[in-house]
């Protein structure tokens, strides 16, 4: 499990987030959404440890001070919503940077492997800067993967730590990305991932925590979560959770939406 509690964050002075607890559990997708501004991504970064922030963060059951920094990079994958680079590098050489953080760097397929994965094979020797924005961030995606590759370890859950990991994808990479991420966790690793469209969310969350102003309004099952209150306090919009049969998933109509 990944658990922070009373998390607060302030950015050049500006409180971001204000005392949040949140938890996500390995085998099961966690999605953050929210508004923009929000601090869905402030919180990601708590949990990565990339801003400082006040409060307490367990991965695993253990403090997250606890690990060293290649620990870290062993238990854990993080997709951070931009990445650049300022040399040109072949599509395998940016994939590969994920063997070298992890612990399976003398896996010699394991690269073409994720390339696969993500629906870029054939790729590995272009170069990367060719690609279009979706290629790019699919191809950083299997950077990550080769990271944490097997889900559990030695009987210890892994993590894929994700912001926006679908946002420049058509819908059929975006499918194809939500069922890795859900094959993932079924073999008994974690997903967190921040994401902005609510119908994807409903389709392959497990769990999912609205974050609105800086604080956590909601978490839970989807259908706990998505109701017409607290999507509307949330977005500063009336909006409408609606349900289709067989399994009742939510989904959210923007026709239906309004700011009045």
């Amino acid at each position: 499990m990944i658990k922070a509690q009373s998390i607060a964050v302030k950015i050049g002075g500006k409180p971001i987030l204000h005392g949040v607890n949140f938890q996500a559990k390995a085998g099961e997708v966690t999605v953050v959404v929210g508004p923009n501004g929000s601090g869905k991504t402030t919180l990601l970064r708590a949990i990565t440890d990339e801003v400082a922030w006040n409060g307490h963060i367990q991965i695993n059951d253990r403090d997250i001070h606890d690990y060293k920094s290649w620990e870290l990079a062993a238990v854990r994958g993080v997709l951070p919503q931009t990445a650049t680079l300022a040399f040109p590098f072949t599509v395998i050489e940016v994939v590969r940077m994920g063997l070298l953080s992890g612990i399976h760097s003398t896996t010699d397929t394991l690269a073409e492997q994720a390339l696969a994965r993500v629906g870029l094979a054939g790729y590995a020797l272009r170069f990367f800067q060719e690609l279009s924005g979706g290629e790019q961030q699919r191809a950083h995606l299997a950077r990550v993967l080769c990271q944490v590759w097997e889900p559990v370890v030695d009987g210890v859950p892994r993590w894929l730590l994700l912001d926006e990991p679908v946002a420049s994808l058509d819908i059929g990479h975006q499918l194809l990305i939500m069922d890795c991420l859900q094959n993932f966790a079924a073999r008994g690793g974690g997903v967190i991932a921040v994401m902005h469209d609510l119908n994807l969310t409903a389709m392959i969350a497990d769990a999912v925590t609205i974050i609105s102003g800086g604080q956590a309004i909601a978490s839970g099952a989807v259908e706990d979560v998505f109701t017409d209150q607290s999507l509307s306090t949330a977005y500063h919009c009336q909006l409408r959770s609606n349900t289709l049969p067989p399994k009742h998933s939510a989904f959210i109509l923007p026709q239906t939406a309004s700011l009045a």
